[in-house]
């Protein structure tokens, strides 16, 4: 007697949808059973995080015809920045001076070869002069870096560098994280090894991949790890992958 082909199909698609659902349960686990009783489960975590310290470079640069008129003018320039910078809060010690540099700028050559016996003179020099604040007062200096461009207006002349934020306990915050990349990572063997009528034994490997530190809403993953310094507001994450035995 021949088979009935559309209980054949309905058997088919019985067990697709099963396959399917098995699937959805795992999520985004990354389970293989392997020989000697062993399930390699990859757990993750992920922490949101608040900067807690920031730095900001402002850089004065002038160009004159003599190093010593450049360097009178960018003197005169830091000494108004750090009053500005003391006026809004910030103290001696969150406001660091950088070396002044100075490039010389020489003549074109002219046609026919240089003037001065093969020499190319001196037209002027490039001069600038950097400072630094580095602070736990975040929200302060990140508005004080949109709003030190002010100084502009008083003749001077600014650039405004992008902010840099930090988290200073994030030794603590990856301890954590990883712990809790591994808890994760023994929930989802957990849940497997419980569907076959088995427990999960003892930790037999585990692998860690590099940390992520992104921007609050940066789900990016970089093979390397990463470390953002552009947000205030960022989230650390954490994969492990952990061999347990099976019992």
């Amino acid at each position: 007697m021949s088979e009935n082909p559309n209980r054949s199909l309905i058997g088919t698609g019985i067990i697709a949808f099963a396959v399917i659902a098995s699937t959805m349960l795992l999520g985004n686990s990354v389970v293989r059973a392997r020989g000697g009783g062993e399930i390699k489960v990859t757990g993750s975590a992920r922490k949101d995080i608040d900067s807690d310290m920031i730095a900001w470079t402002g850089r004065i640069a002038y160009r004159s015809d003599t190093m010593g008129n450049g360097y009178s003018a960018v003197k005169t320039a830091i000494s108004k920045l750090t009053d500005y910078l003391k006026s809004k809060g910030l103290t001696e010690k969150e406001i660091v001076i950088g070396a002044v540099q100075t490039t010389a700028l020489y003549e074109e050559k002219k046609e026919g070869g240089y003037d001065n016996g093969g020499y190319r003179s001196i037209k002027g020099y490039d001069v600038s002069q950097a400072v630094t604040v580095r602070s736990t007062k975040v929200n302060e200096v990140e508005q004080i870096s949109r709003e030190s461009t002010d100084l502009i207006a008083q003749g001077v002349p600014l650039v405004s560098e992008t902010p840099q934020f930090f988290y200073t306990k994030i030794g603590d915050v990856k301890r954590e994280i990883l712990g809790l990349a591994a808890e994760d990572a023994r929930k989802r063997a957990e849940e497997v090894a419980s569907k076959s009528g088995a427990g999960v034994g003892d930790v037999r490997g585990v692998r860690m991949a590099p940390l992520q530190i992104t921007p609050r809403y940066d789900f990016e993953i970089y093979d390397s790890g990463y470390n953002d310094l552009t947000s205030k507001e960022k989230s650390i994450s954490a994969v492990v992958t952990v061999t347990f035995g099976v019992k």
